[in-house]
């Protein structure tokens, strides 16, 4: 699924949150609702974001027509519950340039909120996160992910040239 090229509008978007974010669930669903189909993976009357973070992941990995929105206060429990999970490529994005290099560069399926921003700001996420489309940038390192995820890849660490400038 990484290497999957495209935008995710009008894909199905699953959504998940914890009791935090039970007040504003509903403005959150009309938001998504101009992108793709909304699926609410939320259960119960007092939702905890590691739940949410599973049903969303395993609803979302392995589908190509599907991605992920999980919302909590700061959006790093979330972020990073998400991608214990293989096949899941979580970013917590705070701000509409998180949300597009997130898709551009590493062709995330899941994006995660904070609720500590308002519903305006998250809604101009979600929309960069739908739109962007992944061209395939870094598809060579991304597809190393997949081996870290199998305990398969090397222990060596890539060469990078160190940037330095020339006095």
């Amino acid at each position: 699924m990484i290497s999957q090229l495209g935008h995710h509008l009008g894909k199905h978007i699953v959504f998940g949150f914890d009791h935090h974010g039970l007040p504003e669930a509903d403005g959150y669903v009309r938001a998504m609702l101009a992108h793709g189909a909304v699926m609410s993976a939320v259960h119960g009357e007092q939702p905890h974001y590691l739940s949410s973070a599973q049903r969303v992941c395993e609803r979302v990995r392995g589908r190509a027509d599907a991605v992920g929105v999980l919302l909590c206060s700061t959006g790093m429990g979330m972020s990073i519950a998400a991608n214990k999970f293989s096949g899941i490529y979580a970013a917590r994005c705070v701000s509409v340039d998180d949300a597009t290099m997130a898709r551009s560069i590493n062709n995330c399926n899941v994006v995660c909120l904070a609720l500590r921003s308002t519903l305006d700001l998250n809604a101009r996420i979600i929309e960069a996160f739908m739109t962007t489309a992944y061209e395939g940038r870094k598809l060579e390192q991304l597809s190393r992910i997949t081996l870290l995820e199998n305990d398969m890849a090397p222990i060596e660490t890539p060469r990078v040239r160190p940037h330095v400038k020339s006095v």
